[in-house]
């Protein structure tokens, strides 16, 4: 009997922290989201890694515009317009976010940013982070906003990691 109670106790207690469980990364130092790794790619030149993160960014984003770019790292600010469903409404917004890749011999280091939600105008910044933005909403409703976010940087990041190791970049279709 005693048993059976605990069982039925852990149950609620998991499903409980499945409502709250989050998708995004969340850095442990600024408590801010973010994305970031050092991927190993064995026998590749810091320059060959510049070069294919470049191209990476070509295709994936088509758009060659970058904020900086030195001799070992690439950093560029990047927009993703996406809906989320609020109850039955969609709601539109855009993702802006911060792109760095760092390069050396054998790997490099991909960062995703100051995750924020606005547009931007002139060149300045509209809007606010995407923390408070997320914050703004229920509870319940709020992986609702994390699950598209979550799903296009990480599609990303795969992408990223596949070119970066194989130079081959395959092109996803909508799925509709």
């Amino acid at each position: 009997m005693k048993f059976k109670k605990l069982k039925i106790s852990l149950i609620f207690l998991l499903f409980v922290v499945s409502l709250n469980a989050q998708l995004i990364m969340i850095d442990s130092e600024t408590g801010e989201y973010q994305y970031e790794d050092v991927v190993q790619v064995d026998g590749v030149s810091k320059q060959e890694l510049l070069n294919r993160a470049k191209e990476w960014i070509n295709l994936y984003y088509k758009d060659p515009s970058f904020k900086k770019d030195s001799s070992n790292i690439i950093k560029k600010l990047v927009g993703y317009k996406f809906k989320w469903k609020f109850i039955s409404k969609n709601i539109p917004i855009e993702l802006i976010y911060d792109l760095e890749i760092k390069v050396k011999d054998n790997k490099y280091k991909y960062t995703i940013s100051n995750l924020r939600i606005g547009r931007m105008i002139r060149n300045e910044f509209d809007g606010i982070t995407l923390k408070k933005y997320i914050d703004r909403f229920p509870v319940k409703y709020q992986i609702n906003i994390e699950e598209p976010i979550d799903t296009e940087l990480m599609k990303a990041i795969e992408s990223l990691e596949k070119y970066m190791k194989t130079e081959k970049y395959i092109e996803e279709e909508d799925d509709w």
